[in-house]
Formats: structure tokens, C-alpha cells, sequence
């Protein structure tokens, strides 16, 4: 990734219905909206899913815009199951990477296999800069500078974690932190300062 972005954490539970919907609050009408304004998400799956249970996508629906979802639905003869949507079918462990602004839901789990993911979501640095908050977050919050490096520092952290479980690997160089490192040592200071309700920072995006 591109070393002045950031990365944000979250786990998601067990799933269940989530009508059709894009994530993405802040740049619909911006004059310079395109395919990448409202990033993307990883999901690690920890269970197998299925087209019983699964997060299904409209490919290529991140391209165009806003979606006037309830007249798609009307379209589709009040159908919510549109003929172009798919399933993303994974096996555990299996990672997917999901556009934000994509046309995306998940029907309910009524089968026996549980649908638990782990989500990570990703926001380029140009997107992010300046905005204030959103949805329940105060709109005297703003990701300025401070905020991002702050929200950043959890990767140096995780870097240096995996550099004490692997000694024997090239640690990765986040270049936001060149010179930075001794200050984010993984262990119990920084699992307090950085790492400890590292979701206060969030900001809707």
C-alpha cells in the first residue's frame, strides 16, 4: 500500500441480514469523486462461507455512483436478489477485498454453518485529510495530521510484533515512521498508548 495511507481494524460478528447498501458518507457529490474515494475492505474468514451464508457483491457497481437501491429493488419486480450479484465463496482463512463504495449485502444465515470475518478496512490518505465526522461521530472531529499519524502508529506497532515473532525476516518499512521505530516497539507501553481503544479514533469516511 502506498506509505501515507492508513489502515483501519475492526471484527465483525456472526452474519446476518444486512439489506443491499454502499458504504461511504462523506464524498458522493465531491466534484472529485472517483472509483477509490470511499477505499476498500479486507475480510479475513474464519469459517467457510456459502451462498447460504456468504456477503454477496454487484461487480462493478462501484463505478458509478450513488445507487438508487430501493428503485433497483422495483426494477428487479421487488426482488432482492438481483440476477448480477455473486457470492463471494471462500474457505477459511481465505481473504477478500471489497470496494466500499460497491453495491453489497448479505442475506440471513439460516443455515448451520457459523459466518464470522474479520474486517480491515483501507482509506488513501487524500481521502481521509481534513474530513470531520460523520453518522455518530461529532462534526468537530477532524482527521488532520495528528489524528492520521496517531491512527497509523497501530501498523508500526503490528510491524514490530511480527518482527519479535519472525526475527529472522526484513521487518517491513512503513516510511511514515522512519526514524520512528524504538518509539513503537511492540509490548506493554504501546499496547496502552497506541494500541487500547484504538476505535476511538475512528471516523466515519
Amino acid at each position: 500500500m502506498p506509505y501515507n495511507d492508513a489502515i483501519f481494524v475492526k471484527q465483525a460478528g456472526v452474519g446476518g441480514s444486512v439489506a443491499w447498501h454502499q458504504d461511504g458518507v462523506t464524498h458522493w457529490d465531491s466534484p472529485d469523486w472517483d472509483e477509490g474515494s470511499h477505499g476498500f475492505n479486507f475480510q479475513v474468514q474464519l469459517y467457510p462461507t456459502t451462498p447460504a451464508n456468504c456477503l454477496w457483491v454487484v461487480p462493478g457497481t462501484h463505478k458509478g455512483g450513488r445507487i438508487d437501491i430501493p428503485g433497483r429493488v422495483r426494477e428487479n419486480g421487488g426482488d432482492e436478489k438481483f440476477p448480477d450479484a455473486v457470492p463471494l465463496i471462500c474457505e477459511p482463512g481465505d481473504v477478500t477485498a471489497v470496494n466500499r463504495q460497491m453495491l453489497h449485502g448479505s442475506f440471513a444465515n439460516s443455515s448451520p454453518d457459523k459466518r464470522i470475518s474479520i474486517t480491515m478496512g483501507f482509506h488513501r490518505r487524500r481521502s481521509v485529510l481534513g474530513q470531520r465526522g460523520k453518522l455518530s461521530m461529532k462534526a468537530e472531529e477532524v482527521y488532520d495530521e495528528q489524528r492520521i499519524f496517531e491512527r497509523s502508529a497501530v501498523i508500526q506497532v503490528a510491524i514490530d510484533a511480527r518482527r519479535q515473532r519472525f526475527p529472522g525476516e526484513t521487518p517491513f518499512r512503513y516510511r511514515p515512521f522512519d526514524g520512528l521505530e524504538d518509539e513503537f516497539h511492540y509490548n506493554d507501553e504501546t499496547f496502552e498508548r497506541v494500541i487500547r481503544d484504538y476505535n476511538t479514533k475512528d471516523l466515519a469516511i
